[in-house]
């Protein structure tokens, strides 16, 4: 069955991603892990030549919850208020999962579908303060990341 992006052009696709491809959207794309391939909602945190996203989970893995450190960089994500989600999830704030941007823009462009929303502004503003407690990051890193989810909370 074709999909209402179809009808619009490649480079019309591409320009729909780069205006909804912005901190706080909420993407459904495969991701490359260790363990091998899997689809995941993920959470955009800044664009630039690389994109740098926070994967969501259905819920807290046993490893982070048993760290104190790590479990306070855990932010729920409610399934009232984010309608892609079937049960409240929880993003991994502790780890910056980077993607090549025109590879997401790539898939994003090929299958519109993959968007699938923007967190709440409270959520941002708890992903913002969760990246600076987190010990895995570098201060730099911290400082980039959340300067690029407020800025476009403005």
């Amino acid at each position: 069955m074709a999909k209402l992006g179809d009808a619009f052009s490649e480079p019309e696709r591409k320009k729909s991603v780069l205006r909804r491809l912005v901190p706080g959207a909420v993407v459904y794309l495969e991701v490359v892990f260790p363990e091998g391939r899997k689809n995941k909602f993920l959470v955009v945190a800044s664009v630039e030549a690389e994109c740098c996203t926070f994967v969501i989970n259905s819920r807290v893995h046993p490893f982070v919850e048993a760290r104190a450190e790590l479990a306070v960089c855990q932010v729920k994500l409610d399934a009232a208020r984010h309608e892609f989600l079937r049960r409240d999830s929880w993003i991994a704030c502790h780890a910056v999962l980077t993607l090549r941007t025109d590879a997401v823009i790539a898939d994003l462009a090929a299958d519109m579908t993959r968007f699938k929303g923007i967190v709440q502004r409270d959520v941002l503003d708890e992903i913002a303060a969760a990246v600076k407690r987190a010990p895995t990051l570098s201060t730099a890193e911290q400082a980039r990341l959340v300067e690029s989810l407020l800025r476009e909370g403005d």
